[in-house]
């Protein structure tokens, strides 16, 4: 068999990579990651303090947490009025995780009519912006502009079209349903800006909306830590958030080594890393695709070594994601595992105490704990052939796969 059979009805055309198994995988891990982070956010950052939900005393309530469904009641009872975006969009009919089922889907839509006009011509993307953009203004000023000249024309004056003594003259009102409008795109916003933008960036290999997805994510959390932080609620009353515990909790799973709240704050940070590797690795092979000459991309060669790097790429990026996220959960749990080295060795009073101290248990302890796992690290670097170590368990995962034909066997 010769070298070209092997490779036979594969290219490195666009469309062809395109339907790679391994390529596939990529994008089902990066949506199954984008999927996983914000069912996490939203049971994590999801909920309103219960001090501000008791002062709310039965009534409707809204706090800028990862939840959209209680902020699009919030604005139905401002103003009183009905939502405007129909339930089946907004899932605010649903409860629970089901609440996120319909707009997740409405976000798929959307992507899919982002990447069918990013494959039209520029006449046609600039037509249908200002499409939308006159659509939007028609709709948002129109009724509220036509009312206004219209009674000019009718009293024959001109006025201000609010704050007047007759109500004949005050037509603000009409721009009640525009600014609700706004409203639910804003609640909606909050929990579904990273699902439209992550999904575009996968299946549509965008790397801007990609950064766009990291970014919002990593400064709503940012936002969430100072807004909640205990100095900052003395001094500002009435945001609602519900802050995370001050303590990280006993580490009770996975045999002692991580706390309920660590694991949770470990999977955000697991599924989000996961999302950025696997859908960054396919925009940079098909960047890489994108820059062959046409001659190389049905070269047996070229098809050969992009296949291996591709595999490669594969066996990397769950190697890295399993040791990151065990090397983290040795990091929250430093200080215990160093007490518990020194107790063996010399057991006395003082390990128990220290042990046991409520400074360790802090947030702020975890953090101490983590630094003086780096710093054993990176001194551990010098005495560790790390590179030698690294490249034995990828030999090792490599082992199995099946060699390329020889010419000489063909």
């Amino acid at each position: 068999m010769s070298s070209e059979g092997v490779e036979s009805g594969k290219s490195l055309r666009l469309r062809s990579v395109r339907t790679r198994w391994q390529i596939l995988a990529l994008q089902i891990v990066a949506t199954a990651s984008l999927a996983a982070l914000v069912l996490t956010m939203t049971s994590k950052y999801g909920e309103c303090d219960e001090d501000f939900i008791q002062e709310a005393d039965g009534e409707n309530y809204w706090c800028p947490a990862f939840e959209h469904t209680r902020g699009i009641v919030y604005v139905e009872d401002s103003f009183e009025r009905e939502s405007i975006l129909p339930d089946f969009i907004t899932g605010a009919d649903q409860v629970g995780n089901s609440s996120l089922l319909f707009p997740t889907i409405f976000c798929l839509l959307l992507t899919g009519a982002h990447a069918y006009t990013s494959t039209r011509g520029t006449k046609f993307r600039r037509r249908l912006r200002v499409g939308i953009y006159t659509t939007a203004l028609l709709f948002g000023l129109g009724p509220f502009l036509f009312e206004w000249i219209s009674g000019m024309v009718t009293y024959r004056q001109a006025y201000i079209p609010f704050g007047q003594n007759l109500d004949i003259f005050n037509h603000a009102d009409r721009l009640s349903v525009p600014m609700q409008l706004m409203s639910e795109i804003i609640v909606m916003g909050v929990v579904f800006v990273p699902v439209l933008f992550g999904l575009i960036g996968i299946w549509n290999l965008s790397m801007r909306s990609i950064v766009a997805t990291m970014s919002y994510v990593v400064m709503f959390i940012i936002f969430h830590a100072l807004l909640t932080f205990e100095a900052v609620l003395d001094s500002v009353q009435g945001i609602g958030l519900k802050p995370l515990p001050a303590q990280i909790g006993e580490s009770s799973m996975f045999g002692g080594l991580v706390s309920p709240l660590a694991f949770e704050l470990i999977t955000i940070s697991v599924v989000l890393f996961l999302f950025y590797e696997s859908s960054h690795m396919c925009i940079r092979l098909f960047e890489y695709v994108a820059m062959l000459p046409e001659s190389a991309r049905t070269d047996s060669e070229h098809i050969r070594m992009f296949q291996t790097v591709l595999n490669t790429h594969l066996f990397q990026l769950f190697g890295v994601i399993s040791l990151a996220t065990l090397l983290t959960a040795i990091a929250l749990d430093f200080d215990e595992i160093l007490i518990t080295v020194i107790s063996e060795f010399q057991p006395n009073q003082w390990s128990q105490q220290v042990n046991d101290s409520l400074e360790l248990q802090m947030t702020y302890g975890k953090v101490i704990s983590a630094g003086l796992f780096l710093l054993f690290v990176s001194m551990a670097r010098y005495l560790v052939p790390w590179q030698l170590v690294l490249g034995w368990f990828e030999s090792l995962f490599r082992g199995g796969s099946k060699k390329p034909v020889s010419d000489s066997e063909s």
